[in-house]
């Protein structure tokens, strides 16, 4: 199954994993940016990133993404959300145009934040620096110093398709094998197996070939996969919100200046227009000031 996250777990050995592939949700990301090559191929990573995160919390909420690169970068950010129903949405926000480089080329010293939003509870973030090894070896020491918890994680990203494959310990309080039964070769076993997978074979391979190409010799227990897609949250009232976020000042002052006040949206590349009529509503807060229909 293409745009799906497809999570394991080896038997016996208190390890868990979790395979995505992105097809058409990382092409629906893209479709109405003209992104160079190598920021199609940042954010892919960056998705399929979050897919993978998004998966292994215990949480209804949402997860974010955020790459902010150094003064002067050409990518200065990086921002995904993942939801809980399986959606992701993401942008990136570079100048020029890069054509090459990775993550450390392209943003430099950088840091990444993983925010969590649960429902109902308290706010998580968590920081660290970015790796020169790319994100995959960031998200590893997120793992290991937030987390406490050794991962591998190896991501591709040709432009168009994006995969992920993450190999993680069970936190402590879901770990069913006692400390004299463990196996001590086990860490170093599936890490060697999944070090074998090629990018290329991420990317096309469908899940039960990988799985059963690497690790046909463990005893695996394959959950039911979860579909994944694109989808924006923009609409004309969240919009409104902003602009009355902004101030009565400074929207009145677009509006004398260009004739209308028009938005767009950073995900899906909507475009929202408010004329005066449409400016005049929401910023007299009134319910429903949706603004003139999206159009792309």
């Amino acid at each position: 199954m293409s745009d799906s996250s497809q999570r394991f777990l080896f038997e016996d050995l208190d390890l868990r994993g979790e395979v995505v592939q992105l097809d058409e949700t990382l092409k629906t990301a893209c479709a109405n940016h003209s992104y160079p090559a190598a920021i199609a191929r940042l954010l892919g990573e960056g998705m399929a990133a979050a897919a993978l995160m998004r998966a292994t919390i215990r949480t209804d909420g949402t997860l974010t993404l955020q790459v902010e690169g150094e003064e002067g970068a050409a990518v200065s950010m990086v921002l995904v959300h993942a939801d809980p129903e399986g959606t992701l949405r993401g942008t990136v926000r570079y100048q020029g145009e890069p054509r090459e480089g990775g993550l450390a080329r392209l943003c430099g010293a950088g840091r990444l934040a993983i925010t969590i939003e649960p429902e109902n509870g308290q706010r998580y973030q968590g920081i660290v620096g970015l790796d020169e090894n790319g994100l995959a070896a960031t998200l590893e020491g997120y793992f290991h110093d937030s987390e406490q918890l050794p991962s591998r994680l190896h991501l591709a990203c040709d432009g168009e398709r994006a995969g992920g494959m993450l190999i993680q310990q069970l936190p402590p309080e879901s770990r069913s094998v006692v400390e004299r039964e463990r196996d001590p070769d086990a860490w170093a076993r599936i890490g060697y197996l999944a070090e074998t997978l090629s990018d290329r074979e991420l990317l096309e391979r469908d899940h039960h070939e990988i799985l059963h190409r690497l690790f046909h010799q463990e005893t695996v227990r394959v959950f039911e996969a979860q579909p994944l897609a694109f989808r924006c949250r923009c609409s004309g009232d969240r919009i409104a919100a902003v602009l009355r976020g902004l101030g009565r000042e400074e929207v009145e002052q677009v509006l004398a200046e260009e004739g209308a006040v028009e938005v767009r949206c950073e995900f899906c590349g909507a475009r929202y227009r408010y004329d005066s009529v449409d400016v005049a509503q929401v910023l007299a807060d009134v319910a429903a000031a949706p603004g003139s229909d999206s159009y792309h």
